[in-house]
């Protein structure tokens, strides 16, 4: 009931914001004229860039934190390596 609800009342809002945002507004790219678009558009294309912008850079920090945990872990089990063989030449 609660997702229901919730759902009925973000629809409402997001019509109520795309009616009230839907002028047109002009663009200018780099060299070319200015090209007319609704300012819905340019506000939600404006936030699914900035979304894969963050998302992108997310996935770089990722991979990037995984090959330091790789390294990490190839670091201690060469120290685990060399603790076994003290261990070993001490008992003998």
């Amino acid at each position: 009931m609660f997702k229901i609800i919730s759902t009925i009342i973000l629809t409402t809002v997001v019509i109520l914001f795309s009616l009230q945002n839907s002028d047109h507004v002009p663009v200018y790219f780099f060299l070319g004229k200015a090209i007319n678009i609704r300012l819905i558009f340019v506000i939600t294309i404006s936030g699914l860039t900035g979304y894969f912008i963050r998302l992108f850079i997310g996935i770089a920090r990722e991979e990037h934190l995984k090959r330091q945990i790789h390294v990490l872990m190839k670091q201690l089990h060469q120290v685990k390596k060399k603790m076994n063989q003290i261990d070993v030449d001490e008992e003998l």
